[in-house]
């Protein structure tokens, strides 16, 4: 697992209850919600132009500019200021994701030209939050700085009615993870989350397409969501739900939907084109 801990910051509890209450007045982004089962939500602190409205990324190479929702979060500001390096920083956002919801096993970056470096701040979270990537688990720690390797296939979920809040920074991809890191307590020496996870048996598959006698255009996306999370609680990686997906719409002997399920599994792991969204 290329993805690992960089770092710890002490947070200032009472200062960050602030910023995450004037937080919980703003009106989120919808911005790649194609991406999520449930409530995944996101704004922008910094980015290449510092237009609230500007949410969504794009490879550039000049320091990210703070939003008006970016300048009006002191506590938030001066965590990105004493703990990044700003000059290499592209993006800043706030990842909120709660109410049990889960993001769709995918990857990063495929509709750009290159790929960031991604760090997560860990502001609110509880052990009722996870990540995935390919078929390891972890749950990321509050305070901790992680790098995620974005390009590939990962996940994330709260299954918790408690808001799960990163902030999340892009840097020049060109940069190693380490050197975008500052003034953080090394090293952290906590044991990572162990897998409790059951075994994926042949039962549970069998289970899964018995999904073939019911699905349809009407429930598909129910069904994508059921898939997605199934991974959080069994030893399969997270790329299963597609080959799960696409054998339960064979056997329907739906071809419209196995078309659907092959667009779905090439948008999310294999190519997307600039500004498109699955829709589906």
């Amino acid at each position: 697992m290329t993805t690992r801990i960089l770092g710890l910051v002490s947070l200032d509890q009472k200062r960050l209850a602030a910023d995450l209450a004037a937080l919980a007045k703003t009106n989120f982004s919808t911005a790649y919600s194609d991406f999520a089962c449930g409530r995944w939500e996101s704004c922008m602190l910094r980015n290449r132009s510092g237009i609230q409205e500007e949410d969504t990324v794009v490879i550039h190479h000049n320091p990210a500019v703070a939003t008006p929702l970016g300048r009006s979060l002191p506590y938030l500001n001066e965590l990105l200021d004493t703990h990044f390096d700003t000059s290499s920083m592209r993006y800043a956002r706030i990842i909120r994701i709660s109410e049990n919801a889960c993001i769709i096993p995918h990857r990063d970056y495929l509709e750009l030209d290159a790929k960031f470096a991604r760090v997560h701040l860990v502001l609110d979270t509880n052990q009722r939050c996870m990540n995935t990537e390919k078929d390891r688990i972890f749950h990321m720690g509050l305070g901790e700085i992680w790098f995620l390797d974005a390009s590939l296939p990962h996940s994330a979920a709260s299954f918790s009615p408690i808001p799960r809040v990163h902030l999340m920074a892009d840097f020049e991809g060109t940069c190693a993870p380490e050197n975008v890191v500052r003034n953080t307590e090394q090293p952290l020496t906590r044991t990572l989350m162990a897998d409790a996870r059951e075994e994926w048996t042949d039962e549970a598959l069998q289970c899964v397409l018995g999904l073939a006698k019911i699905v349809s255009e009407a429930n598909y996306r129910e069904i994508v969501s059921i898939l997605a999370k199934l991974h959080f609680f069994y030893k399969v990686d997270c790329e299963a739900m597609y080959g799960w997906l696409r054998e339960i719409c064979r056997r329907r002997g739906d071809a419209a939907l196995i078309e659907k399920t092959d667009k779905l599994e090439r948008f999310f792991l294999i190519d997307r084109v600039p500004g498109e969204f699955m829709g589906y």
